[in-house]
């Protein structure tokens, strides 16, 4: 199987387009969305950032743009934080880990450290020296420049050399033939509100906040970037108020890299060297009052953002925001046979009056929901031994589509119910119903139509039915559901639900608490004890 259907299959379900050329360069064009797995997730993040890498490796050789190093160090560090999150459940080449990407981020780091060295004191400080330091600060820059050839000679010996080549073979057999552990096919929407959660809270907890001392604050920074790209990675799976908080952490960061950039300067302006004296060991007296001026100004930016992220009000409701992933364009998030991997459901039945449904259809349009095209299908009950025990014969028609399946549930262990649905064909359909021809089989036609959206941010979908064949129970039915990531938030969206239903006037009085085959039964069951009309 080629690359690109290798890459290909596992995106399918959330809808994700790869083109792969023989430059070895990947293409993604699509966001990840919180229905996806944890494994396509990986897959796709993985694949994007080696992409960057490579595309930017020729640049990054030729020397001309300082840019293109900045991009290929970007693209490592992204790596590097994706592997954080991922590795764990990866059967990755050990080229491809994220320990071995310590020498190549070393050699990028060290050429770029200097360039921006090199451009914050060309660019910001050189024309606001008096001549005298300028004299001294082009001394400077000539030796800087003599280091960061010595960086290039060393970052090119490494991408010529063998660890640099395998890294690059490492990912090419990974990303053909991805590997995983236990765990992988679990679902964003299930496994990113505790991730997420937990990041922050650590994040809120760091002492760098309290500005201590110049290593502790630089450590923040690097805690910054890293929730930063966390979020980033996944900024797909959200709405306007989580890239709200990325934008933040974005601005927190640059403040602080500012804050580090002036603070390494200031020390090599008055360390005293070990060896011969540098070119830094010059009087920059003006220089050094520049440096100290602008950093006072970045922490003063700083502190600004900090007393506004850092309040309580801001916290809660960031917990909350990354609580509830999902946007309205994901619309397997809202598959009604498939709730994403380690996701619960919470559900409230309705009986609706005659002509409820029209109004209520129409706050939901008020509401911004929207609503997918109405499906018919018809259930042929072959065998009903109880609510939760039957064999169903279903055709299924939507959206000018019609599919056939065969569905035994029953008990599982404990308290669980066990299900199982296989797709068939329409000759295996008409069997079935020839076998059972001769039987009172109950027949139920229902015709659906769901309409999805958010509320408070909980996904919620309401499904309106129009079910015939259960007698003086056949009518208009309404369910609710809202997708809950984890046990955690299910009293959340047990408020969320209650709220929802008051707000729409669905009353308790009309609550429903039997299913479909429960209300299936009692009329089937009630057929079968009335006394047989007398003749006369």
């Amino acid at each position: 199987m080629s690359y690109c259907s290798q890459l290909q299959a596992p995106f399918a379900s959330v809808g994700l387009i790869i083109y792969w050329t023989p430059k070895d360069s990947i293409e993604l064009m699509a966001k990840i969305h919180a229905s996806a797995r944890w494994s396509e997730a990986a897959l796709q993040i993985l694949a994007d950032e080696t992409r960057r890498i490579l595309k930017h490796e020729a640049g990054t050789r030729a020397g001309e743009d300082p840019e293109q190093l900045h991009q290929m160090r970007v693209g490592i560090r992204r790596l590097r934080s994706a592997l954080r999150l991922f590795e764990p459940a990866l059967k990755l080449p050990k080229p491809a880990r994220r320990r071995s990407l310590s020498p190549l981020a070393a050699v990028l780091g060290s050429v770029r450290d200097l360039d921006v060295q090199m451009e914050m004191l060309r660019e910001r400080y050189l024309g606001a020296l008096p001549e005298g330091e300028q004299q001294a600060l082009e001394r400077l820059l000539a030796h800087l420049e003599s280091l960061r050839t010595q960086a290039r000679s060393a970052m090119l010996r490494y991408l010529d050399g063998l660890d640099y080549e395998q890294f690059k073979s490492a990912y090419t057999e990974f990303l053909e033939s991805p590997k995983f552990r236990r765990g992988a096919d679990e679902s964003l929407y299930h496994l990113l509100p505790a991730f997420l959660r937990e990041a922050l809270s650590t994040l809120w907890a760091h002492p760098g906040w309290e500005e201590p001392d110049v290593e502790t604050m630089h450590d923040l920074r690097i805690a910054v970037k890293r929730v930063r790209y966390n979020l980033e990675f996944f900024l797909g799976c959200y709405g306007k108020a989580v890239r709200s908080l990325h934008g933040e952490l974005k601005r927190i960061q640059e403040e602080l890299g500012i804050i580090h950039d002036c603070d390494v300067l200031l020390g090599q302006l008055h360390t005293e060297p070990l060896g011969p004296a540098t070119p830094w060991q010059q009087p920059f007296s003006r220089l050094t009052a520049l440096v100290r001026n602008e950093r006072r100004n970045a922490v003063r930016r700083f502190r600004r953002l900090k007393t506004r992220l850092l309040s309580e009000d801001m916290r809660n409701s960031l917990a909350v925001w990354v609580s509830w992933p999902g946007t309205a364009d994901d619309r397997e998030l809202f598959e009604g046979n498939q709730l994403p991997v380690g996701a619960l459901e919470l559900e409230r039945r309705y009986r609706l009056a005659v002509g409820r449904r029209t109004h209520l259809e129409a706050q939901l349009g008020d509401s911004g929901f929207r609503a997918e095209p109405a499906a018919q299908q018809t259930d042929h009950y072959l065998e009903v031994l109880g609510p939760h025990q039957y064999l169903r014969l279903r055709r299924a028609e939507a959206a000018s589509r019609v599919h056939f399946y065969v569905t035994r549930k029953d008990y599982g262990p404990g308290a669980s119910r066990r299900v199982e649905e296989e797709t068939v064909s329409p000759l295996i359909y008409r069997a079935f119903l020839a076998r059972f021809h001769q039987l009172p089989v109950p027949v139920v036609a229902v015709v659906r139509t769901a309409w999805n959206g958010f509320w408070e941010q909980v996904p919620l979908s309401v499904a309106f039915e129009s079910i015939e064949g259960i007698g003086p129970e056949s009518g208009d039915y309404a369910t609710v559901a809202a997708l809950v990531p984890d046990e955690v938030l299910l009293e959340a969206a047990g408020a969320c639900l209650e709220r929802f239903c008051t707000s729409f006037g669905l009353e308790e009085i009309q609550r429903q608490h039997q299913s479909e085959v429960s209300l299936l039964l009692g009329w089937v069951a009630n057929q079968q004890l009335a006394p047989a009309p007398t003749g006369r």
